[in-house]
């Protein structure tokens, strides 16, 4: 597939453009992908690829929000981008520490990207992704800096203001100081195209339907034919793990519906220091047919879904990779900004009104497999490198 990617008067095939070198001399604005989190990496690891092969003037700048396991996503994916680590310390997984962190981290952030403006090229193209902290930190302290904003997964909002919160507040922030925006899909790109001076591209999927491709591709067994006996969880989202109602909830329907199969439950963090806050570590621990097992690599974890007979979890990331790969889900969220998969193979948990064993059982969860989408003709990832190219030249 051939895209346009020099807005004058030839067309070039990338290739052809790669080869003459005309890319790397073409490109006078410096790039600089801000990021805090290993999702983010992981959602925009298929671009920082191509911008790599590319030979794009690019640095990545890490917030260090999330730091474990970074080096392991980024020697996964074969990146060889220049990465700057902005404080090297442990994970954020309390409120305090996400407080001291953060205006430390904000006035580096700054100073950096300033940096980049000084050694000349003109205004420096700063490319944040997502909803989290670490997005809005970047884009206030880039734009402060005298950089664009380039956003990327702009435009998804589900619409209520504290909800997910902070996500939903963060996005909304972030809009207001984007300059250029690519969005996955028909509502966002309306959404974002009401902001006055910001271009808006379609990038018809998010740029995570690559990566999951990408993880995949050596998989020893052939994508949806995995006969799975067992569910896998992942929870961590802020309303979820600091509401001892809501983790209490959840443990007990975990342990309830190990009886189906064995329950898989992915610990992050965040969510091992709320289980033993709420003393509810030793009574998931304990129970029979579940599983604690530490967050693993990124491909071995989409493997792990992938061959599942369901996942329930929070996570919007999660919500667009399964929807990608058609495995039974249930989220537990009370609203997602993401149409991605729902009413198809992936419900809101507060749309069940009866007890999950009581779904199970009756398989109507089971009923909601559906064929993956990964043969899907886009490529969410090419179309953002050639808008994010055309912006740095």
């Amino acid at each position: 597939m051939h895209i346009e990617i020099l807005h004058f008067s030839l067309r070039a095939d990338r290739q052809a453009v790669r080869d003459t070198g005309l890319w790397q001399v073409l490109t006078v604005r410096p790039c600089v992908f801000i990021l805090g989190t290993r999702a983010q990496l992981v959602k925009i690891a298929p671009v920082l690829q191509i911008a790599s092969r590319s030979r794009l003037n690019h640095q990545i700048w890490f917030t260090g929000q999330h730091r474990e396991s970074i080096d392991d996503l980024l020697r996964d994916f074969d990146l060889g981008s220049c990465v700057e680590i902005g404080r090297k310390h442990k994970e954020r997984s309390s409120i305090a520490q996400l407080a001291i962190w953060l205006p430390s981290t904000f006035v580096s952030c700054y100073r950096f990207v300033r940096s980049q403006k000084k050694q000349g090229g003109g205004a420096p193209l700063v490319i944040v992704h997502g909803d989290t902290l670490s997005t809005f930190i970047g884009a206030l302290a880039g734009r402060l800096a005298g950089a664009d904003i380039v956003h990327l997964e702009s435009g998804l909002s589900s619409g209520r203001l504290f909800n997910p919160f902070p996500e939903e507040l963060l996005r909304r922030l972030t809009f207001r100081l984007t300059r250029y925006a690519l969005c996955p899909n028909d509502d966002a790109c309306a959404r974002m195209r009401r902001f006055r001076n910001c271009e808006v591209i379609d990038t018809g999927e998010n740029t995570l339907l690559d990566c999951v491709r990408f993880a995949l591709r050596d998989a020893s067994v052939p994508n949806g034919s995995q006969d799975g006996d067992y569910f896998v969880t992942s929870i961590h989202r802020f309303d979820n793990i600091y509401s001892k109602a809501r983790i209490e909830r959840i443990v007990d329907e975990m342990i309830e519906i190990a009886r189906f199969g064995a329950v898989k439950f992915v610990l992050h963090p965040p969510t091992v220091r709320r289980l033993r806050r709420y003393k509810l570590w030793d009574r998931l621990a304990g129970a029979p047919n579940v599983q604690l097992i530490p967050r693993m690599p990124y491909t071995d974890f989409l493997a792990l879904i992938d061959g599942a007979r369901g996942v329930f979890s929070d996570g919007g990331s999660n919500q667009e990779e399964l929807s990608y790969l058609g495995v039974p889900t249930l989220l537990y969220r009370d609203c997602s900004e993401r149409p991605d998969g729902l009413g198809e193979n992936i419900m809101l948990r507060s749309s069940i009104t009866q007890s999950l064993t009581s779904y199970i059982s009756s398989g109507k969860f089971d009923s909601l497999r559906r064929a993956t989408k990964l043969e899907a003709d886009v490529q969410p990832s090419e179309i953002s490198m050639a808008a994010i190219m055309r912006w740095a030249t």
